[in-house]
């Protein structure tokens, strides 16, 4: 870059070099700078690329994603999107817990809530002690 900017200040060449090298020696800088614009625009292509890929599936996922609930007395299976303030939701053994919640009833329930505390082990939870549900999303 350097190179390109005293050449085309001075339009000489450097003490000692032949003057056709000084006529041509701003083609030199000049193939740099258009090189790391090329590599700066694919990156940044590749990236919105990829960007725009991984939004698109998880959006995908977000709405295949089903989650069983108790809504106006009425047990349905709705996608994760849709769940509202107010909704129970029926917890299995392994299911991603899609909101934060409070555990109304349960039996022997322990919960993995690694990617919150960094804690490997399980966290057990009761009525009595501990009812809060975290997600971890």
């Amino acid at each position: 870059m350097t190179s390109l900017i005293l050449e085309l200040a001075c339009g000489t060449a450097s003490v000692g070099e032949e003057e056709e090298e000084g006529e041509t020696g701003w083609i030199e800088g000049a193939a740099i700078l258009l090189s790391v614009v090329c590599v700066v625009l694919v990156t940044a292509f590749n990236d919105w690329s990829k960007e725009k890929q991984f939004r698109g599936l998880q959006s995908r996922i977000e709405q295949e994603q089903k989650f069983t609930v108790i809504r106006g007395g009425q047990i349905i299976q709705i996608p994760i999107a849709d769940i509202i303030v107010g909704d129970i939701a029926q917890v299995k053994y392994g299911d991603l817990l899609p909101a934060d919640g409070v555990l109304i009833q349960g039996n022997d329930l322990k919960i993995d809530e690694s990617s919150l505390t960094g804690e490997s082990d399980h966290v057990k939870k009761t009525l009595d002690r501990d009812p809060m549900l975290l997600s971890g999303v």
